[in-house]
């Protein structure tokens, strides 16, 4: 029987999203605990052996107290044989003794959760076989160099599966040009004599679905979406290792909510109907809708415009927009605005006409304001 493992990382609870009013920040505060606790769920129906969690469980050092409670006593739901918590760059050990790993072992003592804030490894007999886990912690916000270099020259019993557990970037799936991110290479991780590692930090999974075999390692991705920047439902790997060598791996999507931005230029009326047909596919109670919208639109479509956008507000878990779409002038509004037979009349009428240059009787309107204004 394989080693079943539910593999997760930057969770960043306590992440603050102070960018967005009270309400929906409530909301997406509370959905990343809600998110690990659909986690823990899932690995106890999986009767996984492991719940990996490959850094960055904490937004910050900084957290409060409370938080880390709340985090541990969901944790401290899995039934399996253990979760192993390495401690990442945002909820780094910064020594062993530091606050926010104190109160967390406190929280979780006398149970099977298990904070990783020192380089070491961890064995486990199991029926199925057994594992050591070589935990790789990150000591700080930031490193140049990968805190991986130790586990090539640990000991290696055979008989056993070895696992490598760290947290940072991993060249040609992240960028860190500067190497500020305890940067890894996959030849390196490859020649460190383990099995596979369960790694952190890049909020993008990888291996890509679909992949075959035994990867060299596994990024989940963040668990749940925290910003526009993430384009995908949030995301952790369930992985069954056997001792033979076989791995099995299954993606698994594991957010309630999504970050949707939409980028449309608007010039006719069916520009707006397919704006409102997409965004309407995207779950709108449970997704955070950022609109960047520009073109031309003449004065009834702006208003059937503002009245999408009004709609929206109302159906979206979160709405915002940046808007730079300007009227399209008509025949009809240029003699609204102006007499027939006057200098600005003629003149835009004649700069309407022109389908070369479309905008240009908008500018000229623009300037004729301006001088009236002045």
């Amino acid at each position: 029987m394989p080693i079943r493992i539910l593999h997760t990382a930057d969770n960043h609870l306590g992440l603050p999203f102070s960018q967005l009013p009270d309400g929906i920040r409530e909301r997406l505060v509370e959905e990343r605990i809600t998110a690990l606790q659909r986690l823990v769920c899932t690995a106890n129906e999986r009767q996984a052996h492991f719940l990996v969690v490959a850094g960055d469980l904490f937004d910050k050092l900084s957290v409060p107290g409370a938080l880390i409670a709340q985090a541990v006593d969901v944790l401290k739901g899995f039934e399996g044989e253990a979760v192993l918590v390495l401690a990442g760059n945002h909820d780094n050990c910064v020594g062993p003794e530091s606050m926010l790993w104190k109160t967390f072992r406190r929280a979780a003592e006398g149970s099977n959760v298990i904070a990783l804030t020192e380089q070491c490894t961890m064995d486990f007999h199991l029926d199925e076989g057994a594992v050591r886990f070589h935990a790789c912690p990150c000591p700080s916000r930031l490193g140049s160099e990968p805190m991986t270099g130790w586990v090539a020259g640990a000991e290696k019993p055979e008989g056993m599966l070895h696992i490598g557990i760290a947290h940072g970037n991993v060249e040609g799936l992240g960028l860190d040009a500067d190497q500020r991110y305890f940067n890894m290479t996959e030849a390196q991780l490859r020649d460190a004599g383990v099995h596979t590692w369960l790694l952190g930090h890049i909020h993008v999974p990888a291996p890509a679905p679909g992949t075959v075999g035994r990867p060299v390692y596994f990024m989940p991705g963040i668990h749940t979406p925290d910003s526009v920047r993430c384009t995908h439902p949030g995301h952790a790997w369930y992985i069954e290792l056997g001792m033979d060598g076989a791995c099995h791996h299954e993606q698994l999507t594991t957010g309630a909510i999504r970050f949707h931005r939409r980028t449309a230029r608007l010039e006719h009326a069916n520009d707006i109907v397919a704006l409102e047909q997409q965004v309407a596919a995207w779950d709108p109670p449970n997704t955070v809708l950022d609109l960047r919208l520009s073109g031309r639109l003449d004065r009834a479509l702006l208003n059937q415009l503002t009245t999408l956008l009004e709609e929206l507000r109302t159906r979206f878990l979160h709405l915002t927009t940046e808007l730079a779409v300007e009227e399209l002038l008509t025949p009809a509004e240029i003699a609204e605005r102006f007499p027939d037979g006057t200098l600005p009349h003629a003149l835009l009428t004649s700069l309407l006409a022109d389908p070369e240059h479309p905008g240009d009787a908008q500018v000229a309107l623009d300037i004729i304001q301006d001088l009236h204004r002045a």
